[in-house]
């Protein structure tokens, strides 16, 4: 989707004349909405004419609704974009202030500092993608200086197994049907045996939904659930032995 800088635009026109402003607002306003409704019609596998008939019209009103070239009444915009599953975000900024007049659980709109801006074309990034990289960088810092002022093991794990660790996501996913302070009770007498195999196989154990006990127990089960839960059982290891320190 070509998104159209109106900047640039006001630039070519040099112009300080509030009606050619408005126009150009208008006409950047335009086609994008009318790029944005084209291609997510194309991305839904819909020709003008399937989706005409899926909002009760013509296909001239559709190939309307389309055009840049004409006015667009924001009910039949909404209706549009409503039933090809999507959301049209209104904001309205005076000044510094930015009132988001949309509905707030469809999306938040925020006013991107220009410095941000400028941090994501460098990195190569539209600036909702360097946001989000941003926050995930500090949401996995955020919980590594938590555990990091936690000092039980107990307390370490417990934290691990509640972050959005991927790790973490998996094992709960194995382990819906058990709490997270019983996993982490089991996961810390694993973490006591000393012998490694032995230890993988615990944690193969309780990742397998069983009672860990220590010892030479091993895990029951198809091929490819066996190779799963040793990946698994491998990988959350590595994690937490770097978690709890005790590997470089």
């Amino acid at each position: 989707m070509k998104k159209y800088n109106f900047q640039d635009w006001l630039k070519a026109k040099v112009s300080d004349d509030s009606e050619v402003i408005l126009a150009g607002k208008l006409e950047y306003l335009r086609l994008y909405l009318t790029d944005a409704m084209r291609e997510l019609r194309t991305q839904a596998g819909l020709t003008q004419a399937q989706l005409a008939q899926e909002l009760g019209v013509q296909q001239a009103a559709v190939s309307k609704l389309e055009s840049a070239l004409k006015d667009h009444e924001l009910e039949s915009v909404l209706k549009y974009l409503h039933t090809l599953g999507a959301q049209l975000l209104i904001g309205v900024k005076q000044g510094e202030k930015l009132y988001q007049v949309s509905d707030t659980e469809s999306g938040l709109l925020i006013d991107v500092p220009i410095e941000v801006q400028q941090l994501a074309s460098i990195a190569g990034m539209s600036p909702r993608e360097y946001v989000l990289s941003a926050i995930e960088h500090f949401s996995h810092k955020a919980t590594s200086l938590r555990l990091g002022s936690v000092t039980s093991v107990r307390q370490k794990l417990t934290m691990f197994l509640e972050s959005d660790d991927s790790v973490a996501v998996q094992v709960r996913e194995r382990l819906r049907d058990k709490t997270i302070s019983e996993t982490a009770a089991e996961l810390e007498n694993c973490l006591s045996i000393s012998e490694e195999d032995d230890r993988i196989s615990a944690v193969k154990k309780v990742l397998a939904g069983g009672v860990t006990t220590g010892g030479n127990n091993r895990d029951s089960g198809d091929d490819n659930d066996e190779i799963e839960l040793l990946d698994l059982a491998e990988e959350l290891l590595d994690k937490l032995a770097k978690m709890l320190g005790n590997r470089d």
